[in-house]
């Protein structure tokens, strides 16, 4: 029985490839999918087996982690049964399961932001420096920055070609603060590269040898910088606060969509919710009439 549902899983995951995901994201995808063939036992799933599968998860997962399985195992069957013509329903299909909502996005003030900087120099290193500069100016992936090769780069017209999810790629600009940054980090970058003779095209590297920088080295640099002035980041916390400030200074928010490389608009409309929670909080802080009623 576990060979019929290698092949099946086999077969899925090269349609996955094809359609040029994350190998991250296939890997997960199919773990969810051996995870519930394991369950019932054969590909050929009833009522039953979908509501004994489901409940059992409801006791163990999150709401919004189940309704991911659910729609992971639906598009699973909705491959496999017209593609190899099995007599069965998409019982997955028929699940009436609504997606939670988010919980709240936390982001940066612009104050704190420009304090992060007055403080560049001072307490932070200049690859602390680059990576945050990068992040919060660009609003770009971690995974997206280290997969970064030196011909994404247009220097002249400060723009970088970023390949997405999906392999999609989109266009976005840079500011011209990061001008200097880049002169000497590629600078650097050529050096070391001679050193430990390497020849790949990415363009941030580990300086002790050489090769391609892996994500958690940069998502360690965020973190230490955070320590260093007493705040807690990461690499997502700076993409959130990129959207956020760019919508509270007008963007228009299908623009913003385009530069996160968000396929749905949805997606970007919670940062319309932060927008709003951040102004309540500042309101609560600094408006007269607040402070006269919490000093009452």
């Amino acid at each position: 029985m576990e060979l019929e549902f290698e092949y099946y899983i086999e077969k899925y995951n090269d349609k996955l490839l094809s359609k040029g995901l994350a190998i991250s994201t296939i890997d997960n995808y199919i773990g969810i999918i051996r995870e519930f063939l394991v369950f019932s036992k054969t590909v050929l799933v009833t009522k039953e087996i979908k509501e004994g599968y489901l409940s059992k998860q409801v006791k163990k997962v999150e709401k919004r982690t189940l309704y991911k399985k659910n729609n992971i195992l639906k598009k699973f069957y909705e491959y496999i049964i017209p593609e190899f013509n099995l007599e069965i329903d998409n019982f997955f299909d028929s699940e009436k399961m609504k997606l939670p909502p988010q919980k709240n996005v936390k982001v940066l003030y612009q104050k704190e932001i420009e304090d992060i900087y007055n403080d560049f120099g001072n307490k932070i290193n200049s690859l602390e420096m680059l990576f945050f500069d990068v992040l919060y100016s660009t609003g770009i992936r971690l995974s997206e920055l280290v997969n970064l090769e030196v011909l994404n780069f247009d220097f002249e017209n400060r723009f970088i070609l970023i390949s997405g999810k999906g392999n999609k790629e989109r266009i976005v600009p840079y500011p011209k603060s990061l001008d200097k940054q880049f002169y000497m980090y590629f600078r650097v970058r050529k050096a070391i590269m001679e050193f430990f003779d390497q020849s790949h095209s990415y363009y941030f590297i580990d300086f002790n040898s050489g090769r391609q920088v892996s994500k958690k080295f940069v998502y360690h640099q965020i973190v230490s910088t955070g320590n260093k002035i007493g705040r807690k980041l990461n690499p997502h916390l700076l993409r959130h606060s990129y959207a956020t400030h760019m919508l509270e200074n007008g963007c228009d928010l299908r623009y913003i969509q385009e530069l996160l490389g968000h396929s749905s608009i949805q997606t970007t409309q919670r940062y319309t919710k932060v927008q709003i929670e951040q102004k309540k909080k500042t309101i609560n802080l600094f408006h007269p009439r607040e402070q006269n009623i919490l000093s009452i």
